[in-house]
């Protein structure tokens, strides 16, 4: 799965020639007699930094005086213009409908559910009486564990309800099959990001770890474990999980598909592993007759299963009663919340205050029952005229794609057609599911909020083992329609774009034509491009990963993808941390490919190449002012430190000047020429 994601680094740009005299953001026609009259563009003007020369650094220009005068809200880790506004307003609207359905205004189905869940996120006095009683019964379970059959029982039981230490089991698409659901073994357990923080000796990262501990002591302590023994806990926890990271695939690795791919089966599964009954675990699981299982990472079971002989079950004990804490924090009390966000919020992301309740509880329904309010929430925000014009934009970028593909002098036409046939068969949903999700069967009362959420978790884990053994169901979403993000799923073949996201920004209905190109456009030329990126191109029209290129065309990409990868590791993202042009490779692809798509079904709609004014600016800028405003971003260092180990999205300043210093269509508009900084020497360009 794919997703748009923020990040922001600001980095010193190398002066130019003409730095003395910045070159102007106008169009080269004969000034008129008098002064325009002022254009409803859609952009935010007052952001400009007229200063610095768009051919230097183009986020810094289109963004420059929108971070100046910005600051980063105390109860966020980062702020951008684009997402953040935008889940801001959708926040707010979600919000008053909780509201109203805690109250029993709302008519939506579900509203009853979705309204006592919040109500018992929200009631903090019930949560602080009844929390303790209830966190002791769930740890009481872990206390009585007394040899591996126990243990995998209990792991089990929290698989289910409330976490997932040890590792991930859970359905998937069979890559080779893509028309069937199979059980995937994944590796997991981890209290941190990613396996660097606990292998990494250089850095933040040791630091990091060390806090880490403290933090798991303080929760220990807290969940009433004596001081020494919550010490020495914290320690066995450190232990188990530095041994589980060395055996972890690196992020790098989990993006080849190939190499996450092992149909081993259950037998298979038994031989890697045998000292794990996968038996008794699936029946406890509630699918005993599941045989089909893909194992992502076998090398990390098999030391998994080295590590049941020798860790002791008070050992596993120990990790379970954190992981249990851990992941029921949201739900305890107070104490709890803060000493989870101390580390989590603080530590790790630079967040100086908690958000309010309200929004944590807003987020939590939307998590646990997104369908069932994001019905209310579509009902309210998201209209006839939005979806019809979403999906226009959508044919007029994927019929760009089609010429491009017509194109490429470097592929042969064998390869040609078979991209054609992948491109034709691309599934597009826009907005909100055709059929919403039944929740009938999920049990909401109005006394716990823990124990409301873990009722979510339970009932959301037992409908997507239920899949396995069935054919896929192609209707099913994978994000709520609130949510501001989108994805392309390449097992599906399909790109996605909830309601949440389409909104200004991003898609403003008040802003010309260039400027939701170049927004919007971008987002769904990078969905597009993800089906022909190093990751999506490994998969046919059909969603089985197959080899359908061939040899040279195959051999031609990896070597354009190559030029990426060099570039993007070259950036400095925070401190002396640089990109990982291998991480981020996909991604970049996608911007590359999506702002160029985006670009030429602007140039295709408008019927002319010809440069109009339209204000201060022509169209052509305004496409690409329109891009570089929607990723107008601040993010504070621990933050920026933390997503260059695990996000595979390059931060925002770079997803603009990366892939624009690449396209002449930019230089064009803004009469960059060669040696500026924003016109790379060795250009990148695949799609």
């Amino acid at each position: 799965m794919r997703r748009l994601l923020l990040a922001f680094v600001v980095v010193a740009g190398c002066g130019h020639e003409e730095a003395a005299k910045p070159a102007a953001p106008v169009a080269q026609a004969a000034p008129p007699v008098a002064p325009p009259a002022p254009i409803e563009t859609g952009l935010d003007e007052t952001a400009i930094d007229t200063s610095v020369n768009p051919c230097d650094d183009f986020y810094q220009y289109a963004c420059g005086n929108w971070l100046k005068r910005t600051e980063i809200p105390a109860d966020k880790s980062s702020w951008g213009r684009g997402f953040s506004v935008i889940d801001e307003h959708n926040e707010d609207e979600m919000h008053g409908i909780l509201e109203a359905a805690s109250k029993g205004q709302v008519q939506t189905q579900y509203a009853d559910k979705i309204g006592a869940l919040y109500a018992t996120c929200m009631d903090e006095a019930g949560i602080e009486s009844s929390a303790p009683t209830q966190l002791k019964q769930q740890l009481k379970r872990i206390e009585i564990i007394r040899d591996q059959p126990s243990l995998q029982k209990e792991v089990a039981r929290i698989h289910l309800t409330i976490g997932n230490p040890m590792f991930d089991f859970t359905q998937q698409q069979d890559f080779k099959d893509a028309t069937q659901v199979i059980g995937g073994l994944d590796q997991g357990g981890l209290g941190l990001p990613d396996r660097d923080y606990y292998l990494a000796t250089t850095g933040k990262m040791p630091e990091i770890k060390k806090a880490y501990q403290a933090h798991v002591e303080k929760m220990l302590t807290l969940a009433g474990e004596p001081a020494k023994q919550a010490a020495k806990d914290a320690e066995t926890v450190l232990k188990i999980e530095t041994q589980m990271a060395q055996a972890s695939m690196s992020k790098v690795d989990q993006r080849d598909p190939n190499k996450v791919y092992h149909r081993l089966e259950l037998a298979g599964i038994e031989k890697v592993a045998p000292k794990w009954n996968w038996k008794s675990y699936l029946k406890e699981m509630g699918i005993p007759e599941v045989t089909q299982i893909n194992v992502t990472a076998p090398d990390f079971f098999a030391n998994l299963n080295k590590m049941l002989t020798s860790v002791p079950i008070a050992d596993w004990k120990a990790y379970l009663k954190w992981h249990l804490v851990h992941s029921a924090a949201p739900a305890l009390s107070k104490a709890f919340v803060d000493e989870n966000f101390a580390f989590y919020g603080r530590t790790l992301s630079g967040q100086k205050e908690l958000e309010p309740r309200w929004k944590r509880c807003t987020r939590s329904v939307d998590r646990l029952m997104g369908e069932a309010l994001g019905r209310a929430f579509v009902e309210k925000t998201f209209g006839a005229d939005g979806k019809d014009r979403t999906v226009a934009m959508v044919r007029e970028i994927e019929a760009a794609m089609n010429a491009n593909l017509d194109g490429l002098k470097w592929f042969d036409d064998a390869t040609r057609a078979q991209a054609h046939e992948k491109l034709q068969a691309i599934a597009n949903k826009i907005g909100y599911p055709d059929k919403w999700r039944n929740y009938d069967a999920l049990e909401i009362g109005h006394d716990s909020y823990l124990a409301n959420a873990m009722h979510a978790e339970e009932f959301e884990v037992k409908r997507q083992l239920a899949k396995i053994g069935k054919p896929v169901d192609r209707n099913e979403w994978l994000m709520s329609p609130p949510t501001v993000n989108a994805y392309y799923d390449p097992s599906m073949n399909e790109m996605v774009f909830p309601a949440g996201i389409l909104q200004p920004p991003f898609f403003n209905r008040a802003a010309v034509k260039p400027v939701n190109y170049g927004a919007i456009g971008m987002v769904m030329g990078h969905e597009l491009t993800h089906g022909f990126d190093d990751q999506g191109r490994q998969f046919d029209a059909k969603g089985n990963l197959r080899d359908w290129w061939s040899a040279p065309v195959g051999k031609e990409f990896v070597a354009r993808a190559q030029c990426v990868v060099d570039q993007y590791s070259g950036y400095v993202a925070v401190d002396d941390l640089h990109l990982n042009g291998k991480l981020t490779l996909g991604e970049n692809i996608a911007d590359l490919g999506g702002l160029k798509l985006a670009h030429t079904a602007y140039e295709a709609s408008k019927g002319t190449k010809a440069p109009q004014q339209m204000g201060k600016y022509t169209d052509e800028q305004l496409f690409w002012l329109g891009a570089a405003q929607s990723w107008c971003t601040k993010r504070r260092p621990e933050r920026a430190r933390m997503l260059v180990t695990v996000d595979p999205h390059s931060p925002p300043q770079f997803r603009i000047d990366g892939p624009l210093s690449n396209l002449p269509e930019f230089s064009a508009a803004f009469q960059c020429k060669a040696g500026d900084k924003m016109v790379r020497k060795t250009q990148c360009t695949i799609w």
